[in-house]
């Protein structure tokens, strides 16, 4: 059997430079698109586990600090723990809420002083607080339920709440 030594060589180089595929979920699967679980992990809502959570195998959560995520399609709450998906918990009730939209205030005329008085007047509304149009409200919660033997996710949104549950 003969092989051609520039295609050998090209395939080392092609593979040396070329860079590896990377799924963010830490699995590669076919069937699913692999942003499935690419999320928005800025200002997610942090969890506190007191004790560990193992199965008789040996596998699970240790005692730590997570952040909990809603995939995409809010199948899963993922548990982060630094940059590293350590668990997909999956939801089993969910409530989504009507948002309620802000009017629209009419268009008018004015002139540029007067559009200058307005912008420094919300300013000085805004300057206590935070602007509740451009803040994100997210909360997470776990609890341990002794009659399913199960612990309990809680995660509010602004416009949806999910429950997740951990069962062994």
């Amino acid at each position: 059997m003969n092989f051609d030594n520039n295609l050998l060589a090209y395939e080392y180089y092609k593979n040396q430079y070329v860079p590896k595929e990377v799924y963010t979920s830490g699995e590669k699967d076919e069937t699913k698109l692999i942003d499935k679980y690419s999320v928005d992990k800025k200002n997610a809502p942090v969890i506190a586990l007191k004790d560990d959570i193992i199965n008789h195998e040996g596998y699970g959560l240790k005692n730590g600090f997570y952040s909990v995520v809603p995939d995409r399609y809010l199948d899963f709450l993922l548990l982060y723990q630094g940059a590293d998906l350590k668990a997909k918990v999956p939801v089993v009730a969910f409530e989504v809420y009507e948002s309620v939209n802000a009017k629209t205030p009419k268009t008018e005329k004015m002139s540029y002083r007067r559009y200058l008085k307005q912008q420094e007047k919300q300013y000085r509304k805004y300057l206590k607080g935070i602007n509740p149009e451009e803040f994100d409200f997210k909360e997470a919660n776990i609890e341990y339920d002794r009659e399913k033997d199960a612990y309990i996710i809680f995660y509010n949104s602004n416009n949806y709440s999910l429950v997740g549950v951990i069962k062994f």
